[in-house]
């Protein structure tokens, strides 16, 4: 497997953020220009008062601050220690794809269950890769 291809996954989180940005965008837009919310309660600090569409996509955006971080670090350490073989890039593939999946639940119709078994795939996938790296150096030696 090419050295570089644990980047790709990376990538791939790293645009599921950006998306989520946006998402945020424009719901705060909609809001303010719905009279829902006014520019001034972005001025300080402290809680400020969101609708429902708001306040669930702030949240999901920073869900991507949280989880992912120990996606990008083990994607890293992979990269880093020369240890990606096919097995890691297809859970770091599966990581995203169930990240994707738990944005469109969240941001969409946001079924509990349905998303938290969405969020459970993707931390057992996140922590498979640790796994992963930990017996790729332990049979190195």
């Amino acid at each position: 497997m090419h050295s570089t291809a644990m980047f790709w996954p990376m990538l791939g989180m790293a645009i599921l953020t950006g998306i989520a940005t946006v998402v945020v965008g424009r719901r705060r837009q909609a809001a303010i220009r719905a009279r829902e919310m006014r520019m001034d309660d972005f001025v300080g600090g402290g809680d400020i008062p969101m609708t429902p569409a708001v306040w669930v996509s702030t949240r999901h955006l920073a869900n991507h601050f949280e989880m992912p971080v120990l996606f990008h670090l083990i994607c890293l350490a992979h990269l880093a220690l020369q240890a990606g073989n096919v097995l890691a890039l297809v859970l770091a593939w599966a990581f995203v794809l169930a990240r994707a999946l738990h944005m469109r639940e969240h941001l969409g119709p946001n079924r509990v269950m349905r998303r938290f078994n969405l969020f459970l795939a993707g931390t057992l996938l996140m922590w498979a890769l640790w796994l992963h790296l930990a017996a790729v150096l332990l049979l190195r030696g």
